[in-house]
């Protein structure tokens, strides 16, 4: 939902990683958002907004939601041995609408009374 935090999660990652990269869309460095280095340390990529977190079991935090930051999302690893993977997923981000908006009910008009 828009406005909120949503954590992008890599189940069974490869214990021996290298180094990995996460991508807002395709895998190429225009859409680079972060990557991590054999030190620990993380480097911003051009795609990074500042709302974007990596941990180091691959995980990826997006802060504060918001419509452009859904479509695909891609992780690139590589590990100790130089195997390579990719992996995509897409992020949908629903419209937060007030509550004012969210709890209207549409009730069928009444019809005239015949009399």
């Amino acid at each position: 939902m828009e406005g909120q935090d949503v954590t992008l999660t890599v189940p069974g990652y490869p214990k021996d990683l290298l180094v990995y990269t996460w991508y807002r869309g395709p895998a190429s460095e225009p859409n680079r958002l972060l990557s991590q280095l054999p030190s620990g340390n993380w480097i911003a990529g051009p795609a990074h907004t500042g709302r974007e977190v990596g941990f180091p079991s691959c995980s990826l935090l997006v802060q504060k939601l918001n419509l452009t930051d859904a479509g695909r999302y891609t992780l690139k690893t590589v590990t100790l041995q130089g195997k390579t993977e990719t992996l995509e997923v897409e992020l949908q981000v629903a419209l937060n609408l007030p509550s004012s908006h969210r709890d209207q009910r549409h009730l069928p008009e009444p019809e005239p009374a015949m009399g």
